[in-house]
């Protein structure tokens, strides 16, 4: 059995080193000058992955409380494996319906400012996900639809580690699609209110 859990542990360990790197490899985008050099970056962080596992494991084994060390660090793992697949089961509906509510109120607050595209896009960085802050940069925000004053949540669904929500009033309505970024859930996606 202690074979299993050891060897558990160093593929769950690389694992998450691996992801780990993967997500904040935009800290060391300067090394994907190419395609080659890329492949060679991602198959260099495999082979650090699994060696930072194996020395991680050579210093719990070295412990007496080696099986209960590894074992608490596989449930970790499996805890943080599950949080980045499923985020938004981890939130109650309220919040989440409020926190994406309040992020469509600050977009359409940015759309009634005058503010040059580097203003924009830094604003917008703070209520969406970079590539649709960059998006709203490029293309501008609309302002909020004459006649809506205030504005509701119609609909909300779940998707693994997003979540969608139809918000609208006065007979408009419009989706949203929310992700985990960081700490908090940006705007990933949008269609116009119809």
């Amino acid at each position: 059995m202690g074979s299993s859990i050891r060897t558990i542990f160093i593929l769950m360990g690389a694992g998450t080193v691996f992801y780990l790197f993967m997500k904040y490899s935009y800290l060391v985008g300067f090394l994907f000058l190419n395609s080659i050099t890329g492949s060679l970056v991602f198959i260099g962080a495999i082979i650090g992955a699994i060696w930072a596992a194996i020395k991680l494991d050579g210093i719990i084994s070295k412990s007496r409380y080696e099986f209960p060390l590894q074992s608490a660090a596989i449930l970790l793992m499996s805890l943080f494996f599950a949080y980045q697949m499923f985020a938004s089961h981890f939130y109650s509906e309220k919040y989440l319906k409020e926190a994406g509510l309040e992020k469509v109120e600050q977009m359409f607050e940015l759309g009634e400012l005058n503010l040059d595209e580097n203003e924009l896009r830094a604003r917008a960085e703070k209520i969406a996900v970079k590539e649709s802050a960059y998006m709203m940069s490029l293309y501008g925000i609309n302002s909020r639809p004459a006649g809506v004053e205030e504005l509701e949540v119609l609909e909300f669904k779940r998707r693994y580690h997003a979540f969608d929500l139809v918000v609208g009033g006065e007979g408009k309505s419009e989706s949203y699609t929310f992700t985990r970024d960081g700490l908090d859930f940006k705007i990933s996606g949008n269609s116009v209110m119809e």
